[in-house]
């Protein structure tokens, strides 16, 4: 027979808990349930059992106390870190949990929500199934998505309460007219279509006229618009929906139109001018107006208003403003003289613009339609101003800058370098009439023409070679035609307009030789007869 173990003191510990009752009274203490000698074997030879003290089970206590509060408050900022970039609790879209998603998972939720979001609409004979856009409405995603995202605040302890939610609805804006057109066309046929009145340019005419429309047949919007509403609110859902129709009388009534069609043609009585820098302008014809024109309609009321196409005119201003107004930057050319006198500006500064914020001209373009103010617009540019560039020409001395003596008493023309002359030519100058002759005084040549048909009054003259222009339409030029008048000398009467008449190799000498900016000195009094 095996012999059975004896107990041991932690075995009988483990199985069996003594409780003791409370002492009644001023009775005797409890007796200790081991005397000395069962308390050291039952805990080992020199040990001692005491009941812990009050102050240490307090100590105690707080110290779990402690670990609780380090618990909950680490948990705290944990979920505050990992929901400032994330959709808080309780959150939604449609029905669907949003909590811990990212901008980016949000922003697929939208879209897809946004595409699954349709109403089955049935019509006489007819049915279609239509998403938000078909319906006129506008989802804006970006802005949704925003919203989702701070919804329930951004800090605080009700953003991470799990039971506190937010419902977030599509932020969406809503076109009744083109949901009419919608189902209207997909729900009436056009011959039973109720037609408003409208306005339409006639091309013959330059003018807006009215066009009469008619009554007719249409769909109701109430159910379509209810089942929008709850889309709005609720998305990523298919309703379905019945058409009603109702009759109705014309719209948009003749005499409506008619006064818009006024006001549009007013609109276009003159050409709208915008201005920019200096004296600058841009004209934009009353026909390219014309079709900006686009009115107002609200078809429930029956009302038109004149308007225009904003985006129309700023495509148009995009293209045009830059084209007509913007100018580079043109260096002035000064000639000085050796006193340090300006004598010439051989080449005329020009300040740069460059148009900017077209968007803003728009605005104003639109606003002076709209008011019918045709006062000019100005656009607002950046202004770069010319540089300035001198030159100082010596005449003075031996062989320095060229220059031109033009002496009208003995029909000469004279090249010089300086004070050294170079080159003298016969001429015949103009003829000594208040309206003909040419005019005396210190000039600079600043065009040149290798050919040209030279017009005035009462003369064309086509192919004229070598034109070197010096005082508005006077210049040396080429003149075949008047070759006894320059050997002669004789301006009474074979004198030419003003310019001064030449040889050809001779105009061409000038033309090769003295550059734009050449000083030109005309003197002297026209002969009474052939200087030569």
């Amino acid at each position: 027979m095996e012999e059975q173990e004896e107990p041991r003191i932690s075995d009988v510990d483990q199985a069996e808990t003594v409780t003791l009752p409370p002492t009644m009274g001023n009775g005797p203490d409890p007796v200790d349930l081991f005397a000395d000698g069962e308390a050291e074997r039952a805990f080992g030879a020199g040990a001692s059992h005491k009941a812990p003290s009050s102050g240490h089970r307090g100590r105690t206590i707080l110290a779990l106390l402690l670990l609780v509060v380090l618990i909950l408050v680490g948990c705290w900022f944990g979920a505050r870190a990992f929901f400032r970039d994330r959709v808080a609790p309780g959150v939604t879209l449609g029905g669907q949990v949003m909590m811990g998603r990212t901008k980016d998972q949000v922003s697929q939720i939208v879209d897809r929500q946004v595409r699954d979001s349709q109403v089955e609409i049935k019509g006489e004979g007819t049915s279609a199934r239509a998403g938000l856009k078909d319906l006129g409405v506008s989802v804006d995603s970006d802005a949704t998505v925003t919203r989702i995202m701070d919804a329930k605040g951004s800090a605080g302890i009700s953003r991470l309460n799990p039971f506190h939610g937010e419902a977030v609805p599509l932020v969406a804006e809503r076109n009744q007219q083109a949901m009419d057109k919608y189902l209207t066309e997909r729900f009436v046929p056009g011959q039973d279509r109720s037609v408003p009145s409208t306005i339409v340019f006639d091309q013959g005419a330059h003018a807006f006229r009215a066009q009469e429309g008619r009554g007719g047949k249409a769909p109701e919007l109430d159910r379509v618009q209810d089942a929008v509403s709850s889309l709005i609110d609720k998305p990523g859902r298919r309703l379905a929906v019945g058409v009603v129709y109702k009759d109705v009388t014309m719209p948009i009534s003749l005499d409506t139109a008619d006064k818009v069609a006024s006001q549009a043609n007013q609109r276009l009585a003159k050409d709208l001018v915008i201005k920019g820098a200096d004296d600058d302008l841009m004209t934009v014809p009353a026909s390219t107006v014309a079709t900006w024109v686009k009115p107002v309609t609200d078809l429930q009321k029956g009302t038109m208003e004149l308007g225009f196409d904003r985006q129309a005119i700023k495509q148009y201003l995009d293209q045009e403003l830059a084209r007509q107004l913007n100018r580079d930057m043109v260096t002035a050319v000064n000639v000085k003289n050796t006193k340090g006198d300006v004598v010439a500006e051989t080449t005329k500064g020009v300040d740069g613009v460059r148009v900017t914020d077209v968007s803003a001209t728009t605005d104003l373009v639109v606003k002076a339609l709209q008011e019918g103010d045709t006062s000019p617009i100005q656009v607002k540019a950046e202004i770069t101003p010319h540089k300035e560039q001198t030159r100082v020409a010596r005449y003075d001395v031996p062989d320095g800058d060229t220059w031109i003596r033009v002496n009208l008493s003995d029909q000469t023309a004279t090249a010089y370098h300086g004070t050294t002359p170079v080159k003298t030519f016969p001429i015949c100058s103009g003829k000594p009439r208040d309206d003909r002759w040419s005019d005396t005084g210190t000039f600079f040549i600043y065009l040149r023409h290798t050919v040209q048909t030279m017009r005035g009054d009462g003369y064309v003259l086509p192919n004229i070679t070598w034109v070197s222009y010096y005082n508005g339409d006077e210049g040396f030029h080429t003149a075949n035609w008047n070759s006894v008048g320059i050997a002669k000398g004789d301006p009474n009467n074979y004198g030419s307009h003003g310019c001064i008449n030449m040889y050809e190799q001779d105009a061409k000498w000038i033309f090769d030789n003295a550059p734009v900016g050449t000083m030109v000195k005309v003197e002297g009094q026209v002969p009474s007869g052939p200087a030569r």
